[in-house]
C-alpha cells in the first residue's frame, strides 16, 4: 500500500513539528512521495484513500492512463491541433501554432506527459520570463499548455482537479492575470 515517515533527524520523531511524508506507488507504477501531513492518522487516511482509489480504477482506465501518460508533449499537441474545431486557421489558429511551435514544444515537447508537475510548469513560466517573452505572449501560452494538458488528462481523468499542474503559485498568478485580460 505505502509507507510514511518523517523526514527530519530529530531524536523523538514522533513529537517533533516536522510532516509525515507519504511514499507509494502510483497507478502509472511510478513511486511517488506526498509530504505535509501533521499528523499519522492523516499520512495513513490519505495512504488509504490512494489504495481504495486504485481498487476502484478499471484496468482498462489503467491502461488508457499509462498509453497517455507515455506520449510525449510534442505527440499529443500535434494530435490535439486537427481535433480543435472552433480554432480557425488564420488568426487564432495562428497564434495556437506559434505558442505551440515556439514555446512550448522547444522547452515541454520531450517531457511524457505523466511528468509534468506544477513545479514544471513553474519553470516552464520562468524560462518564458527569462526569456523576454511579452506578459501578452506568456498569457497566450500557458493558456494553450492549460487547454492541452486539460484536454490530454480529461480523456482518462488521469489526476484530480486538485493536483494539475496550474493549480498553486505562479501558473495560478497567471491564470487570474489572465482572467482579467479577457
Amino acid at each position: 500500500m505505502g509507507s510514511f515517515f518523517k523526514k527530519c533527524g530529530c531524536s523523538r520523531p514522533t513529537r517533533c513539528p516536522h510532516p509525515y511524508t507519504i511514499r507509494f506507488r502510483d497507478a502509472l507504477g511510478k513511486q511517488r512521495e506526498e509530504t505535509g501531513f501533521s499528523t499519522q492518522d492523516d499520512a495513513i487516511e490519505r495512504l488509504t484513500q490512494i489504495y481504495a482509489e486504485k481498487k476502484r480504477t478499471a484496468p482498462s482506465v489503467a491502461e488508457a492512463r499509462r498509453e497517455l501518460g507515455q506520449q510525449t508533449v510534442a505527440e499529443y499537441a500535434k494530435q490535439r491541433r486537427p481535433r480543435q474545431r472552433r480554432v480557425t486557421e488564420y488568426s487564432t489558429g495562428r497564434h495556437v501554432d506559434s505558442s505551440i511551435n515556439d514555446h512550448i514544444i522547444p522547452r515541454l515537447g520531450s517531457r511524457k506527459l505523466n511528468s509534468i508537475t506544477p513545479i514544471v510548469v513553474e519553470r516552464f513560466l520562468g524560462e518564458l520570463e527569462a526569456d523576454g517573452v511579452g506578459r501578452g505572449n506568456q498569457v497566450n501560452t500557458f493558456r494553450t499548455l492549460r487547454a492541452i494538458l486539460r484536454d490530454a488528462w480529461g480523456k482518462v481523468s488521469l489526476l484530480r482537479f486538485d493536483r494539475h499542474p496550474w493549480c498553486g503559485g505562479q501558473a495560478a498568478r497567471m491564470v487570474s492575470y489572465s482572467a482579467g485580460l479577457r
